[in-house]
Order: structure tokens, then sequence, then C-alpha cells
């Protein structure tokens, strides 16, 4: 049954998607350091999250500069702002949770994925030291700390509750509390809240402040792609080298992951300079020991693809699954992964 609740948030985030968010913007202006003529692309993250190290890494070690781009990342301040900015044409390039691709779809503002950016569900349960959890079922009862929905930090506890635990988080006495980002930590440690559901950086944090990185979700759900890049279809039309520039230098990006993890590790903490280089470090190893979060290669597939729908329809943030074969355009991925990556 639709509750109120349910109805008036899928409202929002079409109000969202329409007409974007109003949030400030910080911006990453990446430039040419081949001196190459560089052609400009825009793009927009949904948030600041490791989830878009790819990103991050290639922009901090050329590989952008070597197709001939100059990139400018922009962070949105939900994950439903970058779908919103490629729409108005001030930065093509989307990359956000996968769920807003099919929200714009179904609205009119037809979108493609055309790359892999996350293809593991990189979320822990953080909890007080004596706090037991071990499984979905530990979620009974619980006040949990997350971020505003439609953040992963609601909506995946949801998913894998009725999924595979057969709950329904209401019923069950399970009560999110929302708040911005830093937040949740702090919840945790003071008791507002009996666990929280985090990203990293956070969940290093927690550590480093005596809590208990309790559970792990990706070890649950598998693969799925959680976070992917995204363009209008009428962009893709039309500038189709530029995508495969683009999808380029993501392969190569993520080939260098795989065979220099200390790559990555200079790169994150050169994103992230504000936090302790202890809590990148140990956030660095968690991540790229959770198989898929950073991907071998940008290509999708469509195991993943339906997993990624069937989780955001039954967290209620899409009132539709479209098909992998209507959405996702590999092409780009794929050539590039042949030229630049490597196959799993």
């Amino acid at each position: 049954m639709k509750t109120e609740t349910s109805n008036s948030r899928r409202n929002a985030l079409k109000t969202l998607g329409a007409f974007g968010a109003s949030s400030a913007m910080l911006s990453l202006t990446v430039t040419d350091v081949f001196g190459q003529t560089s052609i400009p692309i825009a793009l927009t993250t949904g948030l600041k999250l490791a989830n878009y190290g790819p990103i991050y890494v290639a922009a901090r070690n050329g590989l952008f500069a070597k197709q001939g781009l100059a990139v400018t990342v922009n962070v949105g301040g939900t994950v439903v702002e970058p779908v919103s900015i490629a729409l108005s044409g001030r930065g093509p390039f989307a990359v956000t949770g996968t769920g807003m691709a099919v929200n714009s779809t179904l609205e009119g503002g037809q979108m493609k994925v055309v790359a892999k950016m996350c293809g593991a569900l990189g979320m822990w349960v953080v909890t007080r030291p004596g706090t037991t959890f071990t499984s979905l079922a530990d979620f009974k009862g619980k006040k949990v700390a997350s971020l505003r929905y439609p953040s992963n930090t609601v909506t995946s506890p949801t998913f894998a509750m009725k999924k595979f635990a057969g709950m329904d988080p209401k019923a069950s006495g399970v009560e999110f509390i929302e708040g911005p980002p830093g937040s949740i930590v702090g919840a945790v440690r003071d008791k507002r809240a009996d666990v929280g559901v985090v990203f990293e950086w956070d969940a290093s944090i927690a550590a480093q402040q005596g809590l208990q990185v309790s559970y792990a979700f990706a070890e649950q759900m598998g693969p799925i792609l959680l976070t992917s890049v995204m363009v209008k279809s009428d962009y893709l039309t039309a500038n189709p080298d530029l995508v495969q520039r683009f999808c380029n230098a993501l392969a190569a990006s993520m080939k260098l992951i795989r065979e220099n993890n200390a790559a990555y590790v200079s790169a994150m903490g050169a994103e992230f300079g504000n936090l302790d280089p202890q809590v990148v470090a140990a956030g660095c190893a968690r991540l790229l020991s959770t198989k898929g979060f950073v991907p071998t290669n940008p290509i999708v597939s469509k195991a993943e693809w339906d997993a990624s729908v069937e989780h955001d329809f039954l967290a209620g943030t899409i009132r539709k699954q479209l098909s992998y074969e209507e959405m996702v355009d590999n092409r780009f991925a794929l050539k590039a992964t042949e030229a630049f990556g490597v196959r799993d």
C-alpha cells in the first residue's frame, strides 16, 4: 500500500528532477597538463563522496587531459541535482544514483546510462561498543541515523530489510533519524540513534572515534549499479566523440587503480584534504577490499542494472522499473575497455 509519506517523497523527487535544487555548488577545474587543446566538459556528482573515486583518479593523473578534455567537476547538494543540471544543459554529464536516470526518463527527460561508476554498495552499519548488530534483523526496533531521503543511507537499508529479511521497516519499529552530511557519527556517539548507516569516509571516522563498523551491506546485496554516468539522449546523439573520450578516461582510471592502489589513495587524499590521512588510508583499504566497489571497468551488466532498479523500486525512489535495453548504452564503455582498460 502506498503511504502519504512515500507519495510526498515521490512528488518531491519529481519536483527536484524537473526544476533542480538550489544548494550551492563547489567545483574543481582540471586543466590540460599536457598542453593539448582541450574541450571543456562539466559534470556534476551527487554530494561529495568516495563513490566517485575513478573520476578523482582520472582528473589528478591527467587521464581526462590525455583524451583532450578539460573537466570541471561540480558537486550537487542532492543525488537528484546532477540530472536537473544535465537537463538544463549546464553540465552534460551527471554522475549519481542510477535511479535518477529512470525518474528523469519517466518524466520525459530522456537519459541514457553510459558507464558504471560504482558497482557495489559501499555502505556500513556503525554502532557503539556493546551493541550487537550481525544481521539485517538487528535493525528491528532501532533508531537509525542516516542522511536525508532519498540518500542510499535510507533507501538501501529499506530495500535490504524488505527483500532479504522479510521485514517492513515501519512495522518493525525502525525509525530513520535523518540529518545533513556529517551528522551520522555524532548521532550514534551521542546516543540520539542506536546505529548509523554510513558511506566512507564516515565508517573510518566512526572507527577512529571509538565506534564499531559492525555490518557491510555489500556482502548481502552483491553486484549492483549503485552509481553511474548518465547523459541526455539528445546530447549522446550529438556528441558521441565526447562521450567516448570520457569513457576512455574512466576505463584508464579503473585500470590504474587496479594496477597501482597508491594512485587511488593519493588521489583520495588530495581530493579530501580536510580529512585525517589515517582516515583516508583506512577508508581506501576498506573500499578497495569491497568487491566491485571500484569497478574493473565501466561496462554496465544487465544483472547490475536489474539489481539497481529492483533496489530503487522496493525502496520507493522510482515508481516503475525501466529495462536495461531501454536505458543503457554500453557502446562507449565497451570500446573504452578494449582500448584503455581491462576486462573482468
